[in-house]
């Protein structure tokens, strides 16, 4: 950031470069950059009963036959740590617990306190509590089990109720996501409530519930007799996938954000780029609002056009593209992101070397946090649309004043 800085074509009073520093080398920055740095294979434990469909949905999330490890016996408890691997790099590590409740007799406890130590040493990033869609039977002894085990732990980690093989759901015939009936979407809902209601009536109320499909048919008939090598070079012939995107959309915004980034990489990497590209907008955003209250000179109006400049920068640069200071202020010009604070304001980020430390009539020494937040949102918006999502320049000033008047709305709520 600091380099960036350096390198405006323009000189920045020293006040204001501490400013903008300190704003922008915020806590969230570092959790972006230390997340990137030290992204990790998301940990998961697995609770349900046999044959739920556990490696078809991890298969299902990478759209990949993923390359299952032997189990290892954890303890007493008949638990297993799994890992899948792409390649040779892990992308999921998985304690699976299935098949411990009929196993488990209700007073055998000590199996229950291993399993709990076991969770623990684990530190898990979620729980997901597998159910078939196709049966219920066993759904609420599973949830009576899962919420005793989870209220002993002293983690606080997302459930996540996964209603797997939806698929099988009335009528089964039709497997196409695309062609789902309208009866077959109803009867999708009511299993969704009522599974919703089981976890109410034991005492879960803040679990994640979502219906899935994670049915594929690849080009071999035994994928599990072929080598390692073997399986990875499967093709998808037929994809039934359903809501396996929303189930991945709520790990990564739920997870620790180095398993989430992790995830997100190893899965969709333009996903992650544009993720941390609007984490990065929120930053700059707020940073704006912060600089438009603080009540020294500096805080001018005129201050915030080298906010936008670093944040388009920024947004370029983790799109792969070195955007130099010129190039960026004649993107912001290009789509009238800075006539969001009015014209007086676009003529200072024209004129900037020769008026940014004078007093400009009409600019407004003192400029509202609100206007300040919503005008940096909406230029990040247009950036990241333009240079990670290769949007064109008129479809981006779309999305810039789309985005302004969705801030504006939730503005207008708050207040």
């Amino acid at each position: 950031m600091e380099t960036f800085i350096d390198q405006l074509d323009f000189s920045l009073p020293k006040p204001a470069k501490e400013l903008i520093l300190k704003a922008v080398q915020s806590k969230e920055i570092k959790e972006i950059v230390d997340g990137v740095k030290e992204k990790r294979p998301p940990k998961l434990v697995i609770m349900g009963r046999s044959g739920v469909g556990k490696s078809s949905l991890i298969n299902a999330m990478f759209g990949e036959y993923l390359a299952e490890t032997s189990s290892v016996n954890v303890g007493t408890t008949e638990a297993h740590v799994f890992q899948y691997k792409k390649g040779d790099e892990v992308v999921f590590e998985i304690i699976d617990t299935r098949g411990i409740r009929e196993n488990v007799q209700e007073t055998d406890s000590e199996a229950e306190i291993d399993l709990q130590k076991v969770i623990e040493d684990f530190e898990p990033d979620a729980f997901l509590l597998i159910t078939n869609g196709a049966d219920r039977s066993t759904l609420r002894e599973d949830a009576m089990y899962l919420n005793e085990i989870y209220k002993k732990l002293d983690i606080h980690v997302p459930l996540i109720t996964v209603i797997n093989r939806i698929d099988d759901i009335e009528p089964s015939r039709i497997k196409e996501p695309t062609q789902y009936s309208t009866k077959k979407k109803e009867n999708i809902n009511t299993k969704v409530e009522q599974v919703k209601e089981v976890l109410s009536d034991v005492g879960i109320s803040k679990a994640f519930v979502v219906p899935v499909s994670s049915y594929i048919e690849w080009n071999h008939d035994n994928p599990e007799e072929l080598t390692k090598e073997e399986k990875e070079a499967l093709t998808i012939e037929f994809d039934g996938r359903y809501n396996i995107d929303k189930l991945l959309q709520l790990l990564e915004d739920n997870i620790d954000f180095r398993a989430a980034v992790y995830m997100m990489l190893n899965n969709k990497y333009e996903v992650a780029i544009r993720k941390v590209a609007d984490k990065f907008i929120k930053v700059f955003s707020t940073a704006s609002a912060s600089i438009a209250i603080t009540p020294i000179p500096a805080s001018d109006i005129a201050i915030l056009i080298p906010i936008q400049i670093l944040e388009v920068r920024v947004i370029a640069y983790l799109a792969g593209e070195k955007l130099d200071v010129k190039s960026a202020r004649e993107f912001i010009l290009s789509l009238g992101g800075v006539a969001l604070f009015g014209m007086a304001l676009r003529f200072i980020a024209q004129q900037g070397s020769k008026l940014l430390n004078l007093t400009i009539p009409g600019s407004g020494a003192a400029i509202s946090s609100s206007l300040a937040y919503t005008g940096t949102y909406s230029v990040g918006k247009a950036a990241l649309a333009y240079y990670i999502d290769g949007k064109s320049k008129e479809e981006s000033k779309k999305l810039m004043e789309e985005a302004q008047e969705e801030t504006k709305n939730k503005q207008t709520i708050l207040s």
